[in-house]
């Protein structure tokens, strides 16, 4: 199926499918983040999140406290502007606090994986008050040793933190474990260590949270191959293993789980090693964190050789970003990040920062709170060497991907009678018919305008489905192809004008739906004169989108 995506920020009219390709969409940087005391070798943008407006962002090797004690700097999203430096109460040389960091409204987590409070390199975690920028708890495991590196990867949703051990040695020298913490009173809730963990996984390598449900990966996992990589599926409120997830064409070297991140029941994991396009391309995978599934495998439309694509994920809603810290699109190593939709698998965009050059990683650390999409380049020269810097871009608000084109892409046309590229297959005009839309996808505001080009004279019926017919390629129905279907909903009809039609009614009421809910839509027309099939009828492509509240 050919499948094109377009943005549909609120109140601005969309062009039309043939116009914008998947990967052309426009994504604008916002901010460029820099610390008001960087200095080389601080490796700022190490780790970054966001949260709402509030952004932190991780510099291990910060030497505030004492030599690479590290430390964490909290940015306003909106004015780009530094709030806050945090750092530990007992940061001493090493410590790495910075190492990981993540957030969920006010609570951030810090990791310094080389802590020493249980043995050279145990590793803490620590809770902080992004408001205030107040210390509120130190997390030390329970069983905590030597060179576990607790802290090496942090999550944090509700009041439910997770924290990565992967030199933990339960299960023999660096298989891993991960705990989870209260963050209301700091006190640990469970040691998970998989069913099956053996010496070397590194289980805790990457850590994910939302809800009941966490994802941890193992990257150095044998099942596929010598360091295929796994994930596994816990429930937090009983600590019980789930799921085990591997990728269906897993193999040796891939570290499927470098990268981990769950929004709902969707779980994103990247495998930076993965070799699709050459060595090392990378690539990242989709699952359904209920039931096991593989949703779909997500590789960028110009994947090369050692990008390390997937090498940081996240995901917010319907959005994906991955992080490619190898990409040259600017210069040898400079990195840059991709969105995805995660409802088609389809590329939206590529994130490229203004000032990308050779060696500066971006992507390597990436995260998306709704719309806002921090990257981070801890590389980057411009405080020195290795100094550091994080950008901020403003990703679409909604994504709606048109689909079913009668322009041989899919099914092809009745008689012969493709349109041009985007199109609905061909009408009287001797063009196709185009849907657009414009407005928003919100039920609250209700204000979605569908708009159609390239129509003969004469009525035609807006109508919305369920689903897409034949994986979104339609079946022939008339002069045209039929693509929205079950449950079809009547909207309104309308007289073209000039070619040009458009709805006039609240859709969100009219089609009575929910918030969360995918539907289709299709604009059915008659074509009583030199109809080319003879039928007098056709249709224009389809526009499939979510609503929100």
């Amino acid at each position: 199926m050919k499948i094109f995506t377009a943005t549909l920020p609120v109140m601005a009219l969309l062009a039309s499918a043939s116009q914008m390709p998947a990967s052309a969409q426009s994504v604008n940087e916002t901010h460029k983040l820099l610390p008001l005391d960087g200095s080389a070798s601080d490796e700022f943008g190490e780790s970054v999140a966001v949260s709402g407006t509030n952004a932190i962002i991780g510099s291990r090797w910060d030497d505030d406290n004492n030599p690479e004690s590290g430390s964490a700097y909290v940015f306003d999203t909106v004015t780009g502007n530094q709030i806050f430096k945090l750092l530990s109460s007992d940061g001493t040389r090493g410590d790495a606090f910075g190492g990981a960091v993540a957030i969920d409204g006010n609570m951030a987590i810090i990791g310094a994986a080389y802590d020493d409070d249980n043995g050279a390199q145990s590793g803490s975690a620590y809770l902080f008050d992004v408001t205030t920028g107040t210390q509120l708890a130190k997390l030390l495991p329970s069983d905590g040793a030597t060179a576990a590196f607790f802290g090496e990867t942090v999550s944090i949703s509700g009041g439910i933190a997770i924290v990565g051990a992967p030199g933990d040695g339960q299960n023999g020298i660096d298989s891993g474990a991960a705990y989870l913490f209260d963050t209301a009173t700091g006190a640990q809730l469970a040691k998970l260590v998989p069913s099956d963990g053996e010496a070397g996984d590194w289980f805790g390598g990457s850590v994910g949270i939302s809800g009941g449900t966490a994802v941890i990966s193992a990257p150095f996992d044998n099942d596929n191959g010598s360091n295929s990589g796994a994930a596994y599926i816990f429930d937090t409120a009983t600590a019980t293993q789930t799921l085990k997830l591997l990728p269906d064409d897993g193999s040796t070297n891939d570290e499927f789980g470098c990268s981990v991140a769950i929004n709902g029941t969707t779980v994103i994991i990247g495998s930076l090693q993965d070799d699709d396009h050459g060595a090392n391309s990378g690539s990242a995978y989709l699952f359904d964190a209920l039931s096991g599934i593989q949703i779909n495998k997500l590789i960028p439309d110009d994947s090369e050789v050692e990008d390390r694509f997937g090498s940081s994920v996240s995901i917010a809603g319907a959005i994906a970003v991955i992080g490619a810290k190898q990409e040259d699109e600017t210069a040898i190593n400079a990195g840059s990040a991709y969105l995805f939709d995660t409802t088609t698998g389809t590329q939206i965009s590529k994130l490229c920062s203004s000032d990308g050059s050779a060696g500066d990683y971006a992507g390597h650390s990436v995260s998306i709170s709704g719309t806002t999409v921090i990257s981070g380049a801890f590389r980057n020269d411009e405080n020195g060497e290795s100094a550091g810097v994080a950008h901020l871009f403003e990703a679409p608000s909604v994504v709606v991907t048109t689909f079913c084109f009668g322009d041989g892409g899919g099914t092809p046309c009745p008689c012969g009678n493709d349109g041009g590229p985007g199109e609905g297959c061909a009408n009287s005009t001797g063009s196709g018919a185009v849907l657009s839309v414009s407005g928003s996808t919100s039920i609250s505001a209700d204000d979605l305008v569908l708009s159609t080009t390239g129509l003969p004279m004469g009525p035609g019926l807006y109508f919305q489905g369920q689903n897409s017919i034949n994986s979104g390629n339609g079946i022939i129905f008339g002069d045209g192809l039929r693509c929205a279907g079950l449950d079809v909903t009547r909207l309104q009809v309308r007289f073209s004008s000039g070619g040009n039609a458009n709805t006039s009614i609240s859709i969100a009421t009219k089609g009575s739906v929910l918030a969360g809910e995918t539907k289709r839509y299709q604009h059915w027309y008659r074509d009583s004169t030199n109809s080319p099939c003879g039928s007098t009828f056709n249709l224009s492509n389809g526009y499939e989108l979510t609503w929100t509240l």
